[in-house]
């Protein structure tokens, strides 16, 4: 079962119900509701999750309203592309004489390079319709609806209907640094070995990401030389000179301000919707920065993106934050404030849950 929030969030603890509310399931009830929610039939799931979303959208709760016309504003602003296959560096556009075809998603070769370069650590940390694609600028629709699963899963761990395209927006929002974008295209492209085998679930981002030992394919370093670089000089095969080290250590500092500069701007979208999303655990340090940010701020997204972007850089930000909570101590205790804000909301969206479960006699009473 996904770990849905329970008794208490990681900067606050909600004080106690009143008496005359419900109490909150415990964690076994919880994992009792999920595996019944998941035997039941598909209609019934399907009823759940749309009960769930219409209370959530008629709650009289005044943080979740907040949310809610966010998340709205979110919908009117973003405009949505279809998702495109992921493609991988053409051969023939680079010269070299290699053959690249699509690994079976269902192989052991596949299984295998997913356990290796964990895709899944790059993905979003809610379940997702619609992402940001950083290196394009699109908000990109899957066009694959959310199973009832996926939607209750969210909902459990208090994420509102609809909070995929409010952190895509606000992705697209704190985005500002297009010098990046040939860079970030780059690494997006499909992951290929050596022999041209290309795996459709993973990306060169994902693979340096991982820290994993992998393949660096000529077709893929000349595409970085032509088009990042501006240098068509590398033709294939590339020697195995100090030129082609350069090389590869040029590609390599590009992933690195590439990977910095997206954690920081996914970590901002993700952490303003819910404080207490995960992280990378190296870039944990991002948390409570960034959530001084957003009380220095007052919660105001248009402040928040011009203050990023007058930051300029992932260490310029850190260094201001640092500064700004030595000199202003309070700021810690409107960190707290802006914390318990969005706990509010997430325990009005988890309650609605719990008490549909409950309705429909999922979950215990």
């Amino acid at each position: 079962m996904p770990a849905p929030i329970l008794a208490a969030l990681s900067f606050v603890v909600i004080a106690s119900q009143e008496s005359a509310a419900p109490r909150d399931p415990t964690p076994d009830e919880l994992e009792a509701g999920w595996t019944a929610f998941l035997e039941a039939p598909a209609e019934t799931q399907r009823a759940v999750v749309k009960e769930i979303a219409a209370r959530v959208e008629t709650t009289d709760d005044a943080d979740l309203k907040r949310l809610l016309a966010l998340r709205d504003r979110a919908a009117r602003e973003l405009a949505l592309k279809p998702a495109r296959p992921r493609p991988f560096h053409d051969p023939a556009t680079y010269g070299v004489r290699v053959r690249r075809e699509a690994v079976d998603p269902a192989s052991a070769d596949a299984a295998e390079k997913r356990e290796l370069f964990k895709p899944w650590e790059n993905a979003p940390p809610l379940a997702a319709r619609v992402t940001f694609d950083l290196a394009r600028d699109e908000a990109i629709d899957s066009g694959t609806p959310l199973s009832p699963a996926a939607q209750l899963e969210n909902v459990l761990n208090g994420y509102a209907p609809g909070a995929d395209l409010l952190v895509a927006w606000l992705e697209k929002r704190f985005d500002f640094d297009a010098k990046l974008n040939p860079r970030l295209v780059h690494f997006d492209h499909l992951y290929c070995d050596l022999n041209g085998r290309s795996y459709p679930e993973v990306t060169i981002y994902d693979a340096f990401a991982s820290g994993s030992s992998m393949d660096m394919p000529d077709v893929d370093v000349i595409a970085y030389a032509r088009v990042v670089l501006k240098d068509d000089s590398f033709v294939s095969p590339i020697p195995p000179d100090a030129r082609r080290q350069k090389l590869y250590e040029q590609v390599g500092d590009g992933f690195l301000a590439c990977f910095r500069y997206r954690v920081w701007i996914e970590a901002a979208a993700n952490l303003f919707v819910r404080p207490e999303a995960p992280l990378r655990g190296t870039h944990e340090g991002l948390r409570s920065r960034m959530l001084e940010l957003f009380a220095l701020e007052e919660g105001d997204v248009d402040r928040v993106a011009r203050r990023l972007e007058t930051l300029g850089d992932r260490g310029g930000f850190l260094a201001e934050m640092d500064e700004r909570l030595e000199k202003e101590p309070a700021l810690a205790r409107k960190s707290r404030r802006f914390c318990e804000e969005r706990a509010a909301e997430q325990w009005a969206v988890a309650r609605a849950a719990y008490g549909v479960l409950r309705e429909r006699g999922l979950l215990a009473r």
